[in-house]
């Protein structure tokens, strides 16, 4: 008897391995020491491109920064209703934010121009942002969904706009320029209600929420590393 060949479907939950990716969403998306240091780095990275007016170093910058994870954890949380999952990827992100404005603000300090980022936001198409935010939002559950793509997480973190508008805040602090804060905020912003919205989608499509034990189970295993 011929074996029987799948269906090449979108949204087939059967060629998704869901405890390997919760197991490593869950990870990816916790505040560990690896993932604030690769923050600062990243921040660090990112500062000194927008300031030097180097869009090479500010996209080597996001290819460093692990930030979109926690957002791919806050929309599983949300999906299943784990609030705990949403508490650890929601201090990931608060902790990125601090310390990505903190490291801008401080090294901006030392420049006397504002270099690229005021000239960047100025030259950005707000209402162009939504669909970026939400294509690429798309992408990355995909991505982490789907073994034989998961190598384009790299080129996602790059299309998605999420490390350098916090760090613009802080060049903003750091010069005072309180419009190129607002600004910076707005972009993240939209690029946070994106990749949220669209997240959720494709990890429902994609049957994660009948998984909540799962991800429960993961996230206890996870704090427990995290107090260790």
């Amino acid at each position: 008897m011929a074996k029987e060949i799948k269906k090449n479907k979108l949204f087939d939950s059967q060629q998704v391995d869901h405890y390997e990716v919760i197991a490593g969403l869950v990870a990816e998306s916790s505040p560990r020491k690896t993932f604030l240091l690769m923050i600062f780095i990243s921040s660090v990275i990112a500062t000194m491109g927008l300031l030097n007016d180097s869009p090479a170093v500010v996209i080597g910058a996001m290819l460093v920064a692990p930030l979109l994870w926690p957002f791919l954890g806050i929309s599983m949380g949300l999906l299943v209703f784990d609030w705990r999952m949403i508490r650890l990827s929601f201090l990931s992100i608060f902790l990125s934010i601090i310390i990505a404005v903190i490291t801008a603000m401080f090294i901006t300090s030392f420049y006397v121009p504002l270099g690229a980022s005021r000239e960047i936001l100025n030259q950005t198409n707000f209402n162009f942002m939504w669909p970026i935010a939400l294509a690429a939002g798309a992408a990355a559950a995909f991505a982490i969904s789907y073994s034989n793509i998961r190598e384009a997480a790299a080129g996602i973190a790059i299309s998605v706009a999420l490390l350098p508008p916090l760090v613009t805040v802080g060049i903003g602090l750091g010069g005072t320029d309180w419009v190129l804060m607002q600004k910076a905020g707005e972009l993240f912003m939209i690029n946070l209600v994106g990749i949220l919205g669209v997240t959720f989608i494709v990890f429902w499509l994609l049957g994660f929420r009948r998984y909540h034990r799962t991800i429960e189970s993961a996230v206890k295993k996870e704090e427990k590393i995290l107090k260790a």
